[in-house]
């Protein structure tokens, strides 16, 4: 009996395990390249102590995305981890976009009534390539401003598929951007960037007959 527990709690231990092998996470908590020179590398940034985070910089409005709004990209092995969960089929990101009364409107005079917009693209070496504002290309973002609201936080999780991120996919980035009336630049900020893998529901099953078994033979006892 002591055998069969080991058996299904080594059973259990592997298949969890299994499910947890890829997760990056950046949390900018001190720049904007947190590890292995994987970071923004393009368009108008800066790092922001206050709010550890990324954050564009850009001084004038209009449209950023693909140009002046930052560029995140992958470095090595990241690359990697990101081209194995490309093509298991079982990859997702997940990020925040934050704006702020005090550090996202401090530049273009704005008022109450004014428009803004946030968006942001994955791209990558395959045939989708582009891909923006996932998954129905819809704007992810799109309200006024109002001066005497708290930050507000988006959160956003797609799938690769979603991203356009494929199975034979080598290289990978994602674009961030937003779009306002031409003197009112919307300087939001980038937050907690994770790349994870979802468990196929047989790996929770697997799991659970071995919680099951467990608890069975702890009755018997």
């Amino acid at each position: 009996m002591k055998t069969l527990k080991t058996l299904f709690s080594i059973t259990a231990a592997l298949s969890l395990g299994a499910a947890a092998q890829a997760d990056l996470l950046y949390t900018f908590d001190a720049d904007a390249a947190p590890i292995n020179g994987a970071g923004f590398n393009g368009g108008t940034f800066a790092w922001n102590s206050t709010y550890q985070a990324v954050q564009y910089t850009g001084t004038a409005g209009g449209w950023t995305m693909g140009g002046a709004g930052p560029k995140f990209e992958f470095g090595w092995p990241e690359q990697v981890t990101m081209q194995g969960l490309a093509n298991g089929g079982l990859g997702r990101i997940s990020f925040d976009l934050i704006v702020s009364a005090t550090q996202t409107f401090n530049v273009g005079g704005w008022e109450d009534w004014n428009w803004y917009q946030l968006h942001f693209a994955g791209n990558s070496d395959g045939t989708q390539g582009w891909t923006q504002d996932p998954p129905s290309g819809a704007n992810p973002v799109n309200t006024n401003y109002h001066p005497t609201d708290p930050d507000l936080t988006w959160h956003f999780d797609f799938s690769f598929a979603e991203m356009g991120w494929q199975p034979g996919d080598t290289w990978f980035q994602v674009f961030f951007g937003a779009n306002s009336d031409s003197a009112k630049p919307v300087q939001f900020l980038i937050d907690n960037i994770r790349i994870y893998e979802v468990p196929e529901p047989g790996t929770f099953a697997l799991a659970g007959l071995g919680a099951a078994v467990l608890l069975i033979l702890r009755r018997r006892r």
